[in-house]
């Protein structure tokens, strides 16, 4: 399981880092599961600074059976919704990325975030 503490250590790496050449992208995956992948990321040519991504898909079911499926399903949906309710409240700007259920929520940092928002960013278990 991801704790703040693993998400905040390896955002500190990506920030120490080296920083990036003037046309480059770097991507550092600091969790990914099935249903969440959160990153740090940046790129010279659109941000010049560093951002805070997180990547969550939905779920679907295709002709969910009357019954606990449905049920599950619901509650899946509820915990995905209420992840991104989350993160809108610390401060993340909410964007669907496909009508097939991608969402992303981001936000812009130039130094390492409290440990509040590394809190709220661990996904809920599924």
């Amino acid at each position: 399981m991801t704790t703040y503490s693993d998400l905040k250590s390896k955002c500190e790496s990506a920030l120490i880092g080296p920083t990036p050449e003037d046309d480059e992208e770097h991507i550092s995956v600091l969790c990914q599961n099935d249903w969440v992948r959160i990153l740090t990321v940046y790129d010279s040519e659109t941000l010049d600074k560093w951002r805070i991504e997180v990547e969550v898909s939905l779920p679907t079911q295709k002709n969910p059976q009357a019954g606990q499926a449905v049920r599950e399903f619901v509650k899946n949906l509820i915990k995905h919704l209420e992840y991104l309710l989350i993160l809108d409240s610390e401060g993340l700007t909410l964007d669907v990325m496909s009508r097939d259920g991608l969402w992303t929520a981001y936000i812009d940092i130039d130094t390492l975030p409290q440990d509040r928002l590394f809190k709220a960013l661990i996904p809920p278990t599924v």
